[in-house]
């Protein structure tokens, strides 16, 4: 019998091709080369991340970082917490003592309500989400087999070829004897051809996933200290009188010799509403001077100080969101991985591609914890994998 260790490897330029550098595709990176793959990573974006956008508002003595992506995990998204701990970053529990606040519109008195009945524990990340990117690129570095990052390399292309698949696009062209393909549904649909062409029910399927969040446009304000706190507010709130529809505390913990950062930040109503529309479509100064005139009807005088303002419209950005994105939906989405399992469906590819993403992961399906349960999923796929049969 033959030791497989003996047998010449393949000529393709990767084992394993990744289109996309966020989460899903990280973290199955960071897995497939530390099982001694090797593994190249083409994301079309100048930075990693996807969805993860941490962003410094002012200079380090003041707020070091805020998140426009996502900012929170829970304690029941296990695949996330693993992987945080496993990476060893720090974390740290979302502020939410105190009152909140309340607005049944903008003409209305804002009121103040207690809802430690229904506030869930919920965690944030030292550095923001960025820090488990970070985290993510430097152990696939460290890696026996470092991954290959190719930055501003959008995949157009993939087809498959008897043993291998080819991968084009701007400034791509790859062989790899398989590929994960971890971009959000809708805008593989819209953005890239495979030949032989996927199958009606998985087009039909991309077509129908929703970017969860895809509506989405974060604001942040930054302060010199927590006025908020100052007065027995969480710094939490409901409001319909717009433009931001729920408000949070933002604020960062001090940690060695860095200062605690003050913020405040709030999610726009969705831009089905005409007001929303009107205001994503204002100068950034109007919206900036909007927000604030709404964080000081709701907080106080005080809220009009701003430091800095930092936003960011998810439904503009075309690398997140494909069409009907910004269209919110009723409810949290079914996400069902059926459709990416490898099934009958993919029988033209015997197995070289392979689906991650939050948003093909039926456990946290949208979340982080979705796209880190689907990363992991994919590249034990690629690991249990036989070798190509044709």
């Amino acid at each position: 019998m033959t030791d497989v260790r003996t047998v010449p490897p393949q000529s393709f330029d990767t084992d394993v091709a990744i289109v996309g550098g966020g989460l899903a595709g990280l973290t199955a990176a960071y897995r497939l080369a530390a099982a001694g793959q090797r593994v190249t990573l083409f994301e079309a974006r100048s930075r990693l991340g996807g969805r993860m956008l941490t962003t410094a508002v002012m200079p380090v003595a003041e707020v070091p970082w805020v998140d426009l992506g996502p900012a929170w995990f829970w304690p029941h998204q296990q695949h996330i917490r693993a992987l945080v701990a496993q990476l060893a970053l720090p974390v740290f529990e979302q502020h939410r003592d105190g009152l909140a606040r309340y607005e049944a519109g903008a003409g209305s008195p804002p009121e103040s309500f207690d809802p430690s009945g229904s506030a869930h524990a919920s965690f944030r990340l030292i550095g923001g989400m960025s820090a488990l990117t970070r985290a993510l690129h430097a152990a696939s570095h460290a890696a026996p087999t470092p991954v290959a990052i190719h930055l501003d390399a959008a995949v157009r292309a993939i087809t498959a070829r008897h043993d291998h698949v080819v991968l084009n696009g701007d400034g791509v062209h790859c062989t790899a004897a398989r590929v994960i393909v971890a971009a959000p549904p809708r805008v593989v649909a819209r953005d890239m051809a495979f030949t032989p062409p996927l199958a009606d029910t998985v087009v039909d399927g991309l077509r129908g996933t929703v970017t969860w969040m895809g509506h989405a446009m974060k604001c942040v304000a930054t302060y010199d200290r927590p006025f908020w706190r100052d007065g027995g507010r969480s710094g939490y709130a409901v409001s319909w009188g717009g433009p931001l529809q729920e408000i949070h505390d933002a604020c960062t913990p001090s940690r060695l010799h860095a200062p605690a950062g003050y913020a405040l930040m709030g999610f726009v109503a969705p831009p089905s509403s005409p007001a929303s529309r009107a205001f994503r479509e204002a100068s950034v100064e109007m919206r900036r001077a909007t927000v604030l005139a709404q964080l000081a009807r709701l907080f106080g005088a005080d809220a009009l100080s701003a430091t800095g303002y930092a936003e960011h419209d998810w439904t503009r950005d075309v690398l997140t969101c494909g069409p009907n994105d910004d269209v919110p939906p009723t409810a949290h989405p079914d996400y069902d991985d059926t459709l990416f399992d490898g099934g009958p469906a993919d029988a033209p590819w015997h197995g070289r591609l392979v689906w991650a993403g939050a948003e093909t992961s039926a456990v946290g399906g949208g979340y982080l914890d979705g796209a880190v349960a689907s990363g992991w999923r994919a590249a034990t796929a690629i690991l249990r994998a036989p070798h190509i049969q044709t």
